[in-house]
């Protein structure tokens, strides 16, 4: 997790909160969050321009790092889509709703990888895009399950 320190300059302005056990996962992955974050739009360009400055300084062969983001973020928007509706119904927070078409951007984007093509095709069959009328439905549903 990182905070933005406006009273600093260059790289002194981004603060590190914590680093949510990455030495665990994927060297990518956080990588991936930052470039497929929920509540921010990154520019095409901006998060190309990252990947690339990752494998510039990593050396890291770029076609399987580009398809293991792909995998991660996959796996990561898939979850937060899920965290969202549970949020929604469970714990009556409606304003992640209003996050999901960004999320489905970020998981149709990664699911163009030609190594997700099962992955992407299972997602079309049993996934509804979010669209607003989902949404509404949703909405309409908040807070109406109650936790185990």
């Amino acid at each position: 997790n990182l905070i933005w320190l406006p009273n600093r300059d260059g790289l002194a302005e981004v603060g590190l909160l914590d680093f949510q056990d990455a030495q665990w996962a994927h060297p990518g992955y956080d990588l991936v969050s930052l470039i497929h974050d929920a509540r921010r739009d990154v520019s095409q360009e901006v998060a190309e321009l990252c990947v690339d400055r990752y494998l510039e300084a990593t050396g890291t062969p770029a076609a399987a790092f580009r398809t293991a983001c792909a995998v991660l973020s996959a796996q990561r928007n898939l979850r937060i889509l899920g965290v969202f509706a549970r949020l929604n119904l469970r714990d009556g927070k409606a304003g992640y709703l209003d996050l999901l078409p960004r999320v489905w951007t970020h998981l149709q984007t990664c699911l163009a990888d030609p190594a997700l093509g099962g992955l992407a095709g299972l997602v079309d069959r049993h996934l509804p895009p979010p669209d607003p009328g989902r949404i509404e439905t949703l909405r309409r549903s908040c807070g109406t399950r109650s936790p185990r």
